[in-house]
């Protein structure tokens, strides 16, 4: 999983809903019994200060449901018990599930899913394998695309067929992708779990998907999988070169580069390793510090071109995964010329020291991939040329890749560079561009609406805020009292208020404010795993509420989700069974519920000696890009329906953030938990990275193993 925060490809701008100054309205969900009283704050006793205490306090009900998932027999019983234990995350109100990618007006260059395609394949992009057409794709070309793809998903014809539709249409292509970016990563090592530009287009895979979701031979030539399911051996291509910058060789590629990939991934406690964690023998030995030595680990180099996986038990996703950064090589003989070490220990002291340089700028990596990255000028551009060493460099349909600096406070120059100037490959537009392209006739020529992806956007609430300002800048400074620091945090911890603040957003607005009043529930996202994520492969029977039920096969996870949250007695909806999906309605939305469980919480927190009225309202924190003036509307709509939905006994503090930097800065390049500097926000998507609602509820995981979970403030 990762957040997502590249601009790298248009599409992305689907990630950051924006809305205007309407008032928050729609359609509210029926109201019943609100949940009982909780125990995640014990009205006797105080605020929790310990993260374990604070998480399992939260969270104790789903790691339970969790775990339990790791000892199913079968996949099917592994799925039902990870769908009771998103309704159990869910239920904590922790976060509340806000919006997913697509269900949006967007014009495009690039045929549809013309490039490595998975649902899982998250925010990476494969500009080898795009195509780019110099003219907007009107809407009737691109529709017909779609349905293309569906009719050739598995015939090996697609992105041939679609240039060939496209040439007869009187298209014409381009070798080169001018796109925009607004920020820079911090580092260039791909591994290090750290803030990073780019790494499909440097690195390549052992095997990648192509526009039809096929996994195809990269770096490997093939594989086999022995009998018990336990071992995996991939045969390495030869005479694959690593590079510098400036294409000059450095190494030759070997089956050892992926030993030294993951072990530098364990070192740097990169999350990459994380889905590896009790699926590869030996890596949670490792990783846990219970072994310093990386033979132990299930990755060994045969000989110099064969490769090999051993596994903990059989795992049926694995190959799903095997594009992800926890199977990147990494060369080890340049990683050492670069001040690199092996050892968590001696990793940790290296990175403190001044000879470490890898990762430090795009110069001090070494390239296997189809680019190599030539210039970097922050707020300005960056430029990709192809690596004519690339294995398969003939094949590479983009020869340059070119960002040119935008920090988006001008909707109508991303307009006109995508519209006039052939700047961007896909365009998403927010409600002002939607209006220009309506009075200049594109939308009728040119709009389609986006398909919806497998990221999520969740809205958190910090339960454990320890800074009232960035902790990199010192800027977002909140205007709390101290004794409204304290009350919030009590709040904050109980259950019952969060479910009031999830049940106060009403996201059809929020949505309609940037998409439009047609859109406004199209993207809408009621559970954290895509409800049709994974549907059952056989019949099982589990346990919800001490009640024996039985799931057929075929039925989806959301489905099951339903059930248990149904089965406990909360108002939320998460399934719609009509339309076999997740998306597309707003099953929180409910001022009636919000109102009752906040009264609970009430109940609950003066009993811990905290009083919450209108005239001493709960105040909470939320940075806003107040530089973007849609992202300024949104921050307005937000506390207009969560103060109106409960009663003014909430009051939500508008922070301003003045550019993109300090944005970030205040929940995203943190070190820890502890320096998440909102009450509620960390507004960033999590994608899926192989087949498996584990690559989602990992992230829900103690102890720091979990990335998302420190959007709680804790680890």
């Amino acid at each position: 999983m990762r957040d997502w925060i590249k601009k790298a490809f248009a599409l992305a701008l689907c990630l950051a809903m924006v809305l205007s100054l309407a008032a928050c309205g729609g359609t509210e969900t029926p109201t019943p019994t609100a949940t009982e009283p909780s125990e995640d704050v014990e009205t006797e006793g105080g605020i929790l200060e310990n993260d374990e205490d604070i998480y399992m306090a939260a969270m104790g009900d789903f790691y339970d449901a969790y775990m339990a998932a790791f000892e199913a027999e079968t996949l099917s019983e592994r799925w039902a018990l990870m769908a009771i234990a998103e309704a159990k995350f869910l239920e904590s109100g922790v976060a509340t599930p806000m919006y997913t990618a697509g269900g949006c007006y967007a014009m495009s260059r690039v045929p549809f899913r013309a490039g490595g395609y998975a649902s899982w394949l998250g925010d990476r992009v494969y500009y080898d394998q795009m195509v780019i057409t110099n003219e907007i794709i009107t809407t009737e070309d691109y529709e017909h695309l779609v349905e293309m793809w569906y009719e050739l998903t598995g015939t090996g014809t697609y992105t041939q067929s679609a240039v060939e539709y496209l040439t007869e249409k009187g298209y014409t292509f381009t070798d080169t992708a001018t796109t925009t970016f607004d920020r820079v990563g911090t580092t260039w090592d791909f591994l290090s779990d750290g803030d990073y530009h780019d790494d499909a287009s440097f690195i390549d895979y052992l095997y990648q998907y192509d526009s039809e979701g096929v996994l195809q031979p990269h770096l490997a030539t093939s594989y086999e999988v022995s009998e018990d399911g336990l071992t995996y051996t991939f045969y390495i291509r030869e005479g694959v070169v690593w590079v510098d910058s400036q294409g000059r060789q450095v190494a030759e590629l070997t089956a050892d580069d992926w030993v030294a990939g993951l072990q530098h991934v364990a070192d740097a406690g990169g999350s990459a390793a994380n889905m590896l964690l009790g699926v590869l023998e030996g890596l949670d030995a490792y990783v846990y510090g219970e072994t310093t030595d990386f033979t132990t680990v299930g990755v060994k180099a045969v000989d110099e071109y064969t490769l090999q996986y051993t596994l903990v038990e059989e795992c049926p996703y694995f190959m799903t995964m095997i594009a992800d950064a926890c199977f990147t090589p990494m060369s080890r003989s340049y990683y050492l010329s670069q001040g690199g070490v092996f050892g968590m220990a001696e990793y940790d002291e290296a990175i403190a020291g001044s000879t470490y340089m890898y990762g430090t700028d795009q110069d001090h990596i070494a390239y296997c991939g189809p680019y190599l990255c030539t210039n970097v000028t922050d707020k300005n551009s960056i430029n990709y040329i192809a690596n004519e060493s690339y294995w398969n460099a003939e094949n590479v349909q983009i020869k340059a890749v070119n960002f040119i600096y935008d920090d988006g406070s001008d909707v109508t120059r991303e307009y006109n560079d995508f519209t006039v100037n052939g700047v961007g490959t896909t365009m998403v537009l927010d409600t002002a561009q939607l209006e220009i392209a309506k009075k200049d006739g594109n939308f009728d020529k040119y709009v389609h609406v986006a398909p919806n992806v497998t990221n999520i956007f969740l809205m958190w609430f910090n339960e454990n805020r320890q800074v009232y300002a960035n902790v990199p800048d010192g800027a977002c400074v909140s205007s709390k009292t101290e004794e409204q620091k304290e009350v919030s945090r009590a709040a904050l911890q109980n259950q019952h208020f969060r479910l009031a603040l999830g049940y106060s957003i009403d996201r059809a607005s929020y949505i309609s404010q940037s998409l439009g009043e047609d859109l406004k529930y199209v993207c809408l996202r009621n559970s954290y795993v895509p409800g049709d994520f994974v549907s059952l492969e056989e019949t099982v029977t589990v346990d919800i509420n001490g009640t024996p039920t039985t799931f057929e096969a075929g039925t989806f996870y959301g489905e099951i989700v339903q059930a248990q949250v149904t089965a406990d007695g909360y108002p939320f909806k998460v399934w719609d069974e009509e339309t076999h999906s997740s998306d597309g309605f707003d099953g929180w939305y409910n001022v009636e519920n919000a109102m009752s469980e906040l009264e609970l919480a009430i109940a609950e927190l003066e009993a811990m000696g905290y009083e919450i009225s209108a005239e001493n309202p709960v105040v909470l924190d939320y940075p806003y890009s107040a530089y973007n003036e849609t992202a300024t509307n949104q921050a307005v709509v937000l506390k207009t329906c969560i103060e109106a939905a409960l009663g003014g006994m909430v009051e939500l503090s508008l922070i301003e953030c003045q550019d993109a930097t300090e944005n970030l800065n205040s929940w995203f390049n943190t070190n820890s938990g502890a320096e998440y500097n909102y009450d509620l926000g960390g507004l960033g998507g999590i994608g899926a990275d192989f087949g498996d609602p584990e690559t989602y509820l990992d992230g829900l995981l103690p102890y720091g193993d979990g990335f998302a979970i420190r959007k709680m403030g804790i680890w």
